[in-house]
């Protein structure tokens, strides 16, 4: 997993409130866009340059925070921003706005793909039906709950309900059913995330060749 870092350096907060007792002002400099993601502990760093950890505290708005072996880690609530506070000796040096997101929907694939052509006899060796999480700095994992598997033979349509990931014997005969040119759909994929939430993936369409 990725680290959202947040540096604290000097002189460059918009918003600085000096720290007299020490003699210098403290900032929140973030590092990737000001984002904080719903259901995850987000670890983040808070260091006020000459002050020992002790001596740091924080507070946010809109959800937790607490600190951890390697830093802080922060989990959002259901709002859409929270603020972050530093403190030293108890003391407010510097605070912070960050925008609150649900993390991005994955995509579903079979056999690496989520549409496009696919040769029959990969179709039928893939085992499971999966979901990558395209452009985004995390590395989560996402499982398929279930999943329906249209297929057709040229006269009608058959369909086969999955509950969970995996391509069921039933279904396999299907595609093994189904001729060179005709598509595959795999609909309804609801999978679920380390968030905790259900969330309903696109389908899939593939054309046997």
């Amino acid at each position: 997993m990725k680290t959202i870092n947040l540096i604290l350096c000097l002189l460059m907060l918009p918003i600085i409130i000096p720290a007299q007792e020490i003699g210098k002002d403290a900032v929140v400099a973030p590092v990737k866009m000001n984002v904080l993601y719903r259901g995850l502990a987000n670890p983040i760093e808070i260091a006020v340059p000459g002050i020992t950890s002790d001596k740091v505290t924080a507070s946010i708005t809109n959800g937790t925070i607490k600190k951890v072996k390697n830093g802080w880690e922060v989990s959002p609530g259901d709002q859409s921003e929270s603020v972050v506070t530093v403190l030293v000796n108890n003391k407010k040096v510097s605070e912070k706005f960050f925008r609150v997101k649900n993390v991005p929907d994955p995509i579903a694939v079979f056999a690496g793909k989520y549409d496009g052509s696919i040769p029959k006899d990969i179709a039928l060796k893939t085992e499971v039906l999966e979901v990558e999480l395209k452009d985004f700095d995390w590395d989560l994992k996402f499982t398929v709950k279930s999943f329906i598997l249209l297929c057709t033979n040229g006269k009608s349509d058959f369909e086969e309900i999955s509950n969970g990931n995996r391509i069921t014997d039933k279904m396999k005969s299907l595609i093994a059913d189904c001729k060179v040119g005709q598509n595959i759909v795999f609909k309804d994929i609801k999978a679920i995330g380390p968030d905790g939430r259900s969330r309903d993936l696109n389908p899939v369409v593939l054309t046997l060749k």
